[in-house]
């Protein structure tokens, strides 16, 4: 696997540091790769590219869903009343409804 030149080279000093702090951990190391790569890998322990297909649907699906809800309470509030002009923007719900709905008897019921 190959790493950007940075990060190598923190492995590096990592590397560098840890020889010097304990001179046998590279044979026990070694010793303990050789022992380890005639056995089979545990499941647990591998990673499977079937997993990142499962996140990537999933949060394709979320972004799907969160476009939608968006697209429809555009196209929902689109098509609401406009509101009411400046100088009635106090106004009891009656009123605004009135506005809205092009119906008159709130506004004969007192509402304005």
């Amino acid at each position: 696997m190959s790493l950007p030149a940075r990060q190598q080279a923190v492995l590096d000093q990592i590397e560098r540091i840890l020889a010097a702090a304990d001179p046998q951990l590279k044979s026990m190391f070694a010793a303990f790769a050789r022992v380890a790569s005639r056995e089979a890998m545990p499941a647990t322990e591998a990673i499977s590219e079937r997993s990142s297909r499962r996140w990537t649907l999933l949060i394709c699906l979320m972004v799907i869903s969160l476009l939608s809800v968006v697209t429809i309470f555009v196209v929902a509030t689109s098509r609401a009343c406009q509101g009411l002009p400046s100088d009635q923007v106090v106004a009891t719900a009656s009123v605004r409804y009135a506005g809205c709905s092009k119906e008159t008897d709130a506004w004969s019921k007192g509402g304005r």
